[in-house]
């Protein structure tokens, strides 16, 4: 009688991690991870950015603002931020709407400013790996939500299938 057992510490761990939105600073640029998401479907993303990836805490700037640009991002945007953080967590909240528009993987760049040092500049590479249409149904990460699917251009009412008959 051959019995497997796992220990619940590194069971736990490695699930919780994979089901939790990651994020990796390099320089200037903080890399957010999404995992899977789907095909023309619309997000809205809760992510909480440690404060410790936007800089020393003692330098810190207490307040970030998101960067209105000329060009405004079709695919992704900045819905609500607080841009303050939070005492008690250490977090800086915000709410991102992400439109998963194309297969494979996507990066959308996003910038977030110091409101009291315009030098203070950061960038938020958003990145998902999409699915495809009959790829199957990601397990959406914690914190992301899928908000709305867009129709695909290619299956109008141009289709060739003439639906079934019902007179029958």
């Amino acid at each position: 009688d051959h019995h497997v057992h796992f220990d619940s510490a590194t069971v736990k761990d490695g699930f919780e991690s994979d089901s939790c939105v990651t994020y990796q600073r390099s320089g200037d640029t903080i890399v957010v991870s999404l995992g899977f998401l789907q095909i023309n479907h619309r997000y809205l993303i809760d992510l909480k950015l440690p404060t410790s990836l936007l800089g020393d805490a003692k330098t810190l700037a207490s307040k970030f603002e998101p960067v209105v640009s000329a060009t405004p991002n079709l695919h992704c945007r900045i819905a609500e931020f607080e841009g303050t953080k939070h005492d008690e967590h250490d977090v800086f909240e915000m709410k991102i709407e992400f439109f998963a528009y194309k297969e494979k993987l996507l990066r959308e760049v996003l910038h977030i400013v110091s409101s009291s040092n315009d030098k203070e500049l950061l960038q938020l590479v958003i990145a998902a790996r999409v699915l495809g249409k009959g790829k199957g149904t990601p397990m959406l990460r914690t914190g992301i939500h899928c908000i709305g699917v867009e129709r695909d251009e290619d299956e109008s009412e141009a289709s060739d299938f003439a639906g079934f008959d019902s007179s029958r």
